[in-house]
């Protein structure tokens, strides 16, 4: 793990200074979340739970700074699953038997639980290695779930203004003139602290604006000479119950209604799932600000440990503090200094925590609420929209609307499915066909002459080759069957088509479906499927599907496919069978008319014959050897030979074959070089050899025929070099 350098320019005393502002706010954002869990009946862990939220943080913070990648390294209580939680927790605290007190203790022990469930989430992933498995989650629905969040988050904050839950609820309790002096200091707050963050970066304006508030309401309260229990009733602060706040104990371990936690279950695992995207979201963002390169697994393991801690004590989920980090970082600050200054302040706060919760109004507790879930939503939802394409920003808008509707959990199952979606359509939008090409320009190896190179040129049309790629599922090769379905009003000139699957690495069974599919229709099209480069994996699907495939010597089945060795001798093969398809003279061309057809038939064809001299070879012989000087040129009349390159380690590989009308070895005789590879014969040949001699004889006595000579030879090269620049095109 690499650690950027980043030199102090701010002494630690400074930077202590620093971390006690970035402590303060930190410590109204754990106020604002404790609100959310413990408003009315709950009212009386609020600063218990404030507390516990507080120690938490900096007890993250501690384990960051100690352990952790990042310098500096803040953490906070999380808000990002707090709307999902909220709600489950006030669900088993009110289920909860017992005296109040068990409510009260039923929840914090909710809320523990999923801190270390989210912690021992947070270590497994790590230890396992898959952090950047995490990171590949679908951008979209991520940012779907924390615009919902943000909903959520003013939802509760309204909830805590107005007492009541749902959105007609809240919006009949809206009309209540005592409800609404609650809610617009609210959110003039939240509109004031988001204004102000436009203009001025970093957390001192936030701390101004909620002093600002504060001063302006307990000046009110001494204007209207209103007392403490008049406010409490009018509901302007918390009413912590008759005999004031809770205090921590063993009491709370004792009461806890345990078995009431499993009911939350499902809850409980949307906030595991929500706090790895949110840990590593967060740790993707602090590395692209403050050019710092982490071990996402470390960091994981790191804070998973330090939110099992944070659980066992009834703390939130807590991790890396995105926006303090990154503005600590470019102040400078000495990490040290900072960190003790943070901590410092939370140490204290933690131990005036009841008193701190009596003397902060509701609003200001709801209105960074209202806050933060507007910043959330501004941040995943409107200014998305400009960063995300169409398609992106509508899975966050439609995962937003299933929270509003039904809820987050099923906006869970809508995002996952939807990122499910997401990928099968982004994969079928890929092109499935890497190339497409015919028998006209993509040919084989086989050299053939020039009357079959002529038939193949005007009619290898017939023969398709199509080169697949990626991963093929039963979507993706719907995009192949379209391609190769015949249109309507159109002749049908395909007679078969290849699919070489060389550059596929992921094919699944339901594939083999739409392949079976593809494999029919070819049939009825009157086409035969030809299959190459199949990898062994590839292979054992298609067998253990059943599709019907046999090899190079057998009948195919309707509707079957035909597996080749290679795109090479699948080519060969195709092309064979179209020559012998179409009309043909009776009688295959002899030697002297296929020397007239690359001769332009010129009269003096034979003359040129009548220089060479007749050599009969079997299969397995020698023609040409690699390295040899020789300089002679040699046409083959009839049977085929084979020119093989040799390895430095393994067997010779053919790289090309020759048919009849072929001519072998001019180039190392126009270039006066060695020969590069061995030339044999495949099948039972007649070559016709014009030695070095005869032609410097030729060029002396003869120009005329020298002549014939060099327009033979200057096509045969011409054909060799389009071959091959075919073959390198299709690489």
């Amino acid at each position: 793990m690499h650690r950027a350098s980043i030199p102090p320019k701010t002494g630690p005393a400074q930077s202590a200074l620093v971390g006690a502002v970035l402590g303060i706010d930190a410590a109204g954002h754990c106020l604002a979340l404790a609100t959310v869990f413990f408003a009315g009946g709950l009212a009386a862990g609020l600063g218990l739970a404030t507390a516990t939220f507080l120690l938490s943080t900096a007890l993250i913070t501690i384990v960051l700074f100690r352990f952790g990648g990042f310098r500096p390294a803040l953490g906070i209580t999380q808000d990002t699953t707090v709307a999902i939680l909220a709600p489950a927790v006030a669900l088993v605290a009110a289920a909860a038997s017992g005296p109040p007190e068990a409510k009260v203790a039923t929840a914090i022990a909710a809320i523990g639980a999923s801190a270390a469930l989210s912690g021992l989430a947070f270590w497994l992933v790590g230890r396992l290695g898959l952090g950047r498995l995490l990171r590949m989650f679908p951008y979209p629905v991520a940012a779907g779930f924390l615009a919902s969040s943000g909903v959520l988050l003013v939802t509760a904050a309204l909830s805590i203004l107005t007492g009541a839950q749902g959105y007609g609820a809240i919006a009949q309790a809206l009309v209540s003139p005592q409800v609404l002096m609650g809610v617009v200091p609210a959110s003039l707050m939240a509109f004031a602290l988001i204004g102000a963050l436009r203009i001025w970066q970093g957390s001192t304006p936030v701390l101004v604006i909620i002093l600002l508030f504060l001063a302006g309401f307990y000046g009110l309260l001494a204007w209207f000479g209103l007392s403490r229990t008049e406010v409490v009733e009018m509901g302007l602060l918390p009413h912590l119950g008759e005999g004031g706040g809770l205090g921590p104990g063993l009491w709370m371990i004792r009461l806890v209604d345990w078995p009431l936690l499993l009911t939350i279950a499902p809850t409980f695992a949307a906030v595991v799932l929500l706090n790895l995207i949110g840990v590593l979201l967060n740790t993707s963002g602090v590395e692209l600000a403050t050019r710092q390169d982490s071990d996402e697994n470390r960091e994981l393991r790191i804070t998973g440990l330090g939110n099992i801690v944070i659980g066992a004590i009834g703390g939130i989920t807590s991790y890396l503090q995105g926006g303090a980090t990154i503005i600590a970082a470019r102040l400078g600050v000495h990490a040290g200094g900072l960190v003790f200054g943070h901590v410092m302040v939370l140490l204290i706060a933690s131990g005036f925590a009841e008193t701190i919760v009596a003397a902060v109004p509701t609003f200001v507790a709801a209105g960074l609420l209202m806050f933060i879930g507007f910043a959330m939503i501004e941040d995943w939802l409107i200014a998305a929209r400009h960063r995300l394409v169409r398609m992106d920003w509508l899975i966050v808008l439609g995962i937003v609307a299933v929270t509003i509707g039904f809820g987050i959990l099923p906006a869970v199952g809508v995002g996952l499915g939807l990122a499910v979606l997401g990928f099968t359509f982004g994969y079928m939008r890929l092109p499935v066909i890497r190339h497409s090409s015919d028998a006209r320009t993509h040919r084989s190896t086989l050299d053939r002459n020039a009357v079959e190179n002529a038939y193949l040129a005007e009619n290898g049309e017939a023969i398709r080759v199509l080169a697949l790629q990626g991963a093929l599922f039963f979507g993706s090769l719907e995009q192949l069957i379209d391609s190769l379905r015949r249109k309507p009003g159109r002749p049908q000139t395909t007679k078969a088509v290849i699919l070489d699957f060389r550059a596929v690495n992921t094919f699944d069974s339901s594939a083999c479906a739409a392949l079976q599919k593809l494999g029919f229709l070819m049939h009825a099209q009157g086409i035969e499927t030809h299959l190459t480069g199949l990898s062994p994996a590839l292979l054992a699907v298609f067998t253990r599907w059943g599709l019907p495939i046999t090899g190079t010597t057998k009948d195919v089945t309707p509707g079957g496919f035909r597996l080749w060795p290679s795109l090479d001798a699948a080519l060969e093969a195709c092309e064979t069978t179209l020559l012998a398809a179409l009309e043909r003279p009776a009688d295959a061309p002899d030697f002297a008319a296929l020397l007239a057809l690359m001769g332009q038939t010129h009269p003096r064809v034979p003359d040129l014959i009548d220089q060479m001299e007749a050599l009969d070879l079997e299969p397995g012989d020698v023609l040409i050897r690699a390295a040899d000087t020789q300089a002679d040129i040699y046409f083959l009349a009839s049977g085929r030979l084979g020119v093989l390159l040799a390895q430095r380690s393994g067997p010779a590989i053919r790289v090309r074959s020759m048919g009849p009308g072929a001519v072998v070895g001019e180039l190392a005789s126009l270039l006066k070089t060695p020969r590069n590879a061995d030339v044999i014969c495949e099948a039972a040949a007649r070559v016709y050899r014009l030695s070095a001699g005869t032609i410097e004889r030729l060029e002396r006595e003869d120009r005329d025929l020298a002549a014939l000579l060099w327009l033979i030879l200057a096509r045969s090269v011409a054909l060799k070099v389009t071959q091959t620049n075919a073959l390198l095109t299709r690489a």
